[in-house]
């Protein structure tokens, strides 16, 4: 997906216009149900099954953070490609027995995983990713920016590092994405957010150090080469003050 999967000009779409999921991913939960869930006791299947959707849902909610650029074209794709990364883990888990598990009050099997916190992110970064804070209050001071995204409806089930990172698609090109500051691949750099167990407390402290160290660069770099607000190519120069700002009541949240 950082291959250009998501760029306005994308050809990297599947075959007949499918997307990420459709055409990489879908086909792989298939196997995984027929070839190994399958041989196993329900209870069992069940619990697999679960842990790979718990993983499934937090990788590829961080990986898709970390798209930059990130235009509308994009937006759109991620949003069917969200879609159908649901039903598709929707069906891995069902194909276990797990419906029993479902209550009523619940729509997806997968709001009954990990207390349903995988799959909130999951819905949530749907109305994150169109947030237009920066466009709407071009004069607005970095703080009170940052004071309106704390409001947001959907900030309450994203993780830290989610929000920080789609941050930087909106920034200026001379703040690095944190995974190239560290000399990664996104996939790299996810995997030291998320755990194969679904597991995903430990490396949001990292994700902050890191983020730390890219607005330290960026604001060193603007100094040394004095640019100023008509030398930048694209992007908003308050995206570095408003995540130093927004970073720390962040993960005091949490």
């Amino acid at each position: 997906m950082h291959l250009g999967g998501y760029l306005e000009d994308s050809s990297n779409a599947g075959a007949g216009g499918e997307g990420f999921v459709q055409s990489h991913l879908t086909v792989l939960y298939e196997c995984i149900a027929s070839n190994h869930l399958a041989k196993l006791p329900s209870e069992y299947g069940y619990i697999v099954a679960c842990t790979v959707a718990v993983y499934s849902m937090y990788a590829f909610v961080s990986n898709i953070s970390l798209v930059r650029p990130l235009g509308e074209i994009g937006r759109l794709k991620i949003i069917q490609d969200l879609a159908d990364l649901e039903l598709a883990l929707e069906q891995l888990v069902l194909a276990t027995g797990g419906s029993a598990t479902v209550t009523s009050s619940t729509s997806s099997p997968l709001g009954q995983v990990e207390g349903g916190k995988p799959y909130a992110e999951l819905r949530a970064v749907r109305s994150m990713i169109f947030w237009q804070g920066f466009d709407k209050n071009t004069n607005k001071a970095a703080t009170d920016i940052s004071s309106e995204l704390l409001d947001e409806e959907w900030m309450k089930d994203v993780r830290p590092s989610t929000v920080i990172h789609f941050l930087f698609s909106l920034a200026p090109d001379l703040l690095s994405s944190p995974h190239h500051s560290k000399r990664m691949s996104a996939q790299e750099y996810v995997d030291t957010l998320v755990r194969y167990d679904g597991s995903v407390d430990d490396g949001e402290a990292n994700a902050w150090m890191t983020t730390m160290a890219c607005c330290d660069a960026y604001q060193q770099r603007e100094t040394v080469e004095g640019i100023g607000t008509s030398g930048m190519s694209s992007g908003d120069r308050r995206v570095a003050a408003v995540l130093m700002a927004l970073g720390p009541e962040l993960l005091r949240r949490r």
